[in-house]
């Protein structure tokens, strides 16, 4: 099947295989983020999907609003199914958004996830400077990315991943801020 984000087949498998591994890492950053001290603000999630790592920051991190933006109507509408709990309904928004062209105000979030979008998009050195445009000075980044590797035999989205040494040059290349670069198995990440 092919690649495509807005055939509702295509995002239902698309859930269904990645639905544990982002739940997953959504407790795991707002584990990260409760150690930092972080407690209420605005969350921005480019490229959400199916919103499942939004609705897991929204429900452990009670204090904050949490906004997704994707260009899949049926990742979107899949998110907004799913959002039932009374308590996070009103500190949550999913919009189509394009994360190339975000619009939000400068200095708009106080923190911004960026999940395996870097290797997805045209222009990623256009999206990490709206990334820091929209930003806040003491705000947090975390982005994760596939890296490219051998894997792409079994996982044909691997090999349009970036090496480890282009994901450098392309943070280092950007308008980000200065952070840490770490990588592992099958991603590498840039949190600052």
């Amino acid at each position: 099947m092919k690649k495509d984000f807005n055939d509702k087949s295509f995002a239902e498998l698309y859930v269904k295989k990645h639905k544990k591994i982002l739940e997953k890492l959504g407790y795991s950053y707002a584990q990260k983020l409760k150690r930092l001290g972080f407690s209420e603000g605005r969350i921005l999630d480019v490229g959400c999907g199916f919103g499942t790592m939004c609705l897991v920051l929204a429900k452990e991190i009670p204090g904050c609003e949490v906004v997704g933006i994707d260009l899949s109507i049926p990742l979107l509408n899949y998110a907004r199914d799913i959002m039932c709990e009374e308590s996070i309904k009103n500190r949550i928004k999913f919009e189509i958004g394009n994360v190339e062209k975000m619009d939000f105000r400068d200095d708009s979030f106080d923190v911004v996830f960026s999940v395996n979008m870097v290797h997805l998009v045209n222009n990623p050195l256009s999206m990490l400077g709206k990334i820091q445009r929209i930003l806040k000075p003491e705000g947090y980044l975390f982005i994760k990315d596939l890296r490219k590797s051998w894997l792409g035999m079994f996982e044909k989205e691997i090999n349009n991943a970036f090496t480890l040494n282009q994901a450098k040059k392309l943070i280092d290349d950007s308008e980000l801020r200065k952070g840490y670069f770490s990588n592992g198995f099958i991603w590498w990440n840039f949190e600052a």
